[in-house]
Order: structure tokens, then sequence, then C-alpha cells
């Protein structure tokens, strides 16, 4: 949906660009500023452009004008002012101009007038959740330089469209009813005047019936799944560490990968973890939905002590603050999810406890002989309705070992498995677990978060033997596996 480019915001962009250039601490010295102007020329590969000046301003014009002619030549410059600053506060400013500078053919004439400025003022409005729904989920947050709906807008005038509507007019649509009544007019004869001139009235007719019914129903969780394994590299004693996220929409699940580390090391881990939540914090801090961590690990690291990993240190802001206080967190086993083999049985008990919650048990496990996995295996091949089980002790934290309590449970197809993370289970700790579970497994996650909470409460000395303290709960969902997104292959983003 092309339209005819706009001279007058084509300058507006050169001259916005030129001044936040020029009040960079980076211009003021010539030296530095005969640097970044080489270093430009060779990022372009051009020696022939953005002519030396003598004063900041007339410097940061030359170089306005040829990065915006030139097909790469915005790219190149933010490259370059990272390159002498990755944290520049004016990072941000120069993505929006290129990006704007990139849509000036996608956008009609009227939208940067009086729709821009109107847009420009709305901020408090859920942005994340519109443009998810907007780009039909295909997008799972905004980029960090969109600030208000006219840079939400910009961003999907950059997409292709996936549905009948283009983006930029299903974002629109969904924006109106959280307006005011002059923005919202703006927006219904803008969308109006588009749908005429490329025959997608009826369309758009549609779409608004859809918004004035209400937002979709939508899940209490989306999900940050966290993932860690050992490196593939013969002898390395370090991980690789991916973050997805997983809401839901348009009745369906959607995955996305996030980022992906190597060579981490065992003690940086945690921080890792913590880097990856502050992150999602930041791109998803206006979605209505809680957010559940889960963590999907090789079995020697199931019995790690997540739900006390920090989330914020100590520092002025408050007190050291652990992941428990503010999510519910679960593990997964990551042996489970690359065995296809076991998925037809761990999708059924799912599909019982998903169906009649109430009806699920939960079995406690006590070994009893060599024999025993076998029993273990063949009562609950017998008994379909049980849903979870309740560990004798914690899986060994040794590589080598074969934890086969837990390896039988889930390959049973047991989707929850509990257990203390420091101590065999006794007889106070199936109470409790059983109180936890006496209506049935479909809120236990839940349930455990305030069993922590609670011993977040009690004081320091008694922590330790508060059943919420050591409690691991294994929840495994077959249906949301994070290694496939929800279009059949992995998107990184950086």
């Amino acid at each position: 949906m092309d339209h005819p480019p706009g001279g007058n915001q084509r300058h507006r962009i050169e001259r916005e660009l030129a001044n936040v250039l020029a009040e960079m601490p980076l211009m003021q010295y010539p030296d530095r500023r005969q640097q970044m102007v080489r270093r430009l020329r060779k990022e372009l590969r051009r020696n022939d452009i953005i002519p030396d000046m003598s004063t900041p301003l007339g410097q940061s014009q030359e170089i306005a004008a040829d990065c915006l002619d030139l097909p790469d030549g915005m790219a190149a410059l933010i490259a370059v002012v990272r390159l002498y600053d990755e944290a520049a506060p004016e990072l941000p400013t120069l993505r929006r101009l290129r990006y704007e500078s990139e849509v000036l053919a996608v956008l009609p004439e009227d939208d940067w007038g009086t729709l821009r400025e109107a847009l420009t003022a709305v901020r408090s409005v859920p942005l994340t959740r519109l443009v998810q729904e907007a780009s039909g989920h295909r997008e799972d947050a905004l980029p960090t330089w969109c600030a208000n709906a006219w840079d939400a807008l910009v961003h999907l005038a950059g997409l292709n469209a996936g549905t009948d509507l283009p983006p930029t007019i299903r974002f629109l649509t969904l924006l109106e009813p959280e307006v005011d009544d002059v923005t919202a007019d703006l927006i219904r004869r803008r969308n109006r005047r588009e749908a005429r001139q490329f025959e997608l009235t009826d369309e758009l007719d549609r779409q608004r019936v859809a918004v004035r019914a209400g937002p979709e129903r939508t899940q209490r969780y989306a999900y940050l799944v966290i993932q860690i394994e050992r490196d593939l590299e013969p002898g390395s004693t370090s991980y690789t560490v991916s973050h997805y996220r997983q809401w839901h929409g348009d009745g369906r699940w959607h995955s996305r990968l996030r980022g992906r580390a190597a060579g981490v090391a065992r003690d940086e881990l945690e921080p890792a973890v913590e880097q990856i939540v502050q992150l999602m914090e930041i791109e998803w801090a206006d979605r209505p939905a809680e957010v559940a961590i889960e963590l999907v690990l090789e079995t020697h690291l199931l019995n790690e002590d997540f739900p006390w990993w920090r989330k914020e240190a100590a520092g002025e802001d408050g007190e050291h603050k652990v992941l428990a206080m503010d999510y519910t967190i679960v593990v997964r086993s990551l042996q489970r999810l690359r065995r296809p083999a076991w998925r037809r049985m761990w999708r059924l008990r799912w599909e019982k406890l998903q169906a009649s919650p109430r009806d699920t048990r939960l079995y406690r496990s006590q070994p009893d002989g060599p024999e025993y996995p076998t029993r273990l295996e063949a009562l609950l091949s017998d008994e379909q309705n049980c849903a979870a089980i309740l560990l004798s002790e914690p899986p060994s934290s040794d590589p080598d070992a074969r934890p086969t309590e837990l390896l039988t449970a889930l390959r049973a197809g047991l989707p929850v498995v509990l257990w203390h993370r420091l101590a065999p289970s006794d007889g106070d700790l199936y109470e409790h677990v059983s109180t936890l579970t006496a209506h049935g497994l479909a809120d236990l996650p839940a349930l455990v978060r305030r069993t922590r909470l609670a011993a977040l409460r009690s004081p320091q000395a008694e922590q330790d033997q508060h059943h919420g303290r050591h409690l691991v709960v294994l929840w495994d969902d077959p249906e949301r596996r994070p290694e496939t997104d929800s279009r059949g292959s992995p998107e990184v983003i950086a």
C-alpha cells in the first residue's frame, strides 16, 4: 500500500536529525567529529560524501542529508553512534527518525499532520497488546524506541500485511476506543479514506464490529520461558541460555525466541536470568496478563534454587528482591521436550488434567527395592487419572546420575512432578501437598507461589523450615513447546 512520499516531512526529518546530532557530546570536538565522519564513510564504502564542516550544526546537516539519501545511511549512522556510546540517549530518537524516513512512501500524507500530532500524545494505552493483535501476533513487543501510538503506527507501517487489513488500519481501529473523541474521529475518517481507496471497506466494517464486541478472552498468564542447557562444545562446562515469550491470542498460543547466549558459566546463570527478566518487564510493561516464569532445564539443573534467584539487587530502590516475590515459577524437563516418543502419553494425561482437574490425582512415591521403578511405571500406566507425583527425594545434581524415579514419571507422561529441594519427602510434606491439590491440580502453580510468599513473610530464621521455601514444581504443558514458535521456525530477535 504505497503513497507518494511527502517532501515536507522529508525536510522535517532531516532538520530534526541534524539538530539531534548537533547536540551530541561527540560532535562538540573537531577531532572526534572528523573521526566519526571518516568512520561513516568507511561504513558506507563512500569517500565522496559528507564533506568536513567547521561547526557541529554544519557537520550534522551534512551527515543528515547524506545518510537520509543513501539506502543504508541511517542504519550506518546508528551503528557508528553506538560504536562511540552504546547507551547514547539520542539512540531512540535516531531509530524513530530512521523508521519514519523509511515509511514516508507507505503512510499517506495526511497522517503526518494532525493525526501524527494527536497520536504522539497517546501514551497511556496498552500499546503492546494492540500491536500484537494488529500484527496478527507476529510481533510480541514494541521496539524500545516506540514511546507512543505514533511510533507504534510507524513501526507497523514497515510490516507486510499478514491479514485482510494492513496492520496500520487494524492498529488504529483497535486504538479508537482507547482515545479521546477528537482523536477517535480523526482515526475513523482516516481509516475510512484508506479503506475506500484500496477497496477494503467491508473488511474495515468487520474489524470495527469485532472491536466493539470487546477483546477476546485472554489466558491468565503470559509466559517467559528460559531454557538452559550445556554447550555442545566437547569438554565445555558452560551453558547456552535461550529465552522465549509465549502468549495467547486469536485462539492459539504464540511463541517467540527472543535471544540466545552461549558460553555462560555456571556462576553467571543467575545474572543472565536477572537480565532476561528485566528486559521482559520493560518490553511487556503494559501487558494486562500476569507473567509466569518457566525454566526448561536439563535434569541435573532441575533442583537449582531458581525461585530464590535475584530479580533486583539491594540498592537505593530497596532491599534484595527474589523472583518468587513477583512470579509464579515452575521448572520443565528439557529431556522430555526432546523425546517425541514420550509425547503421546504426556499429552493424554495433560488433556485429562485440563478437562477434569478435580478428577486427576496425586501419587506419593515410596521406593521399596531395586525393582521399584518397574512397579511404579506399571502402577502409573494403570492409573490414567494420575497426573502428579510427589518424589521421595530430590533429583541428583550430578550430570552423570540417572534419576530413575523422576525419569519413570516423565516417561509415563505425568505432567506434574513435585519434590523437596533439600530433603526426602516426609509425611508432613505429603500432607501439605495433598492440601494444595485437594480441589484439583489446575491452580497448583499459583498455590505454590502463595506458599513461597508465606515463606518470605516468615522470620528469616524460620524460612528454611517453611514448606514454601524448598518445594519444587515441575509443570509441563505439551502444547507450549518453546523450541518451535507458532509459525514452525525459531525467530531470533537481537
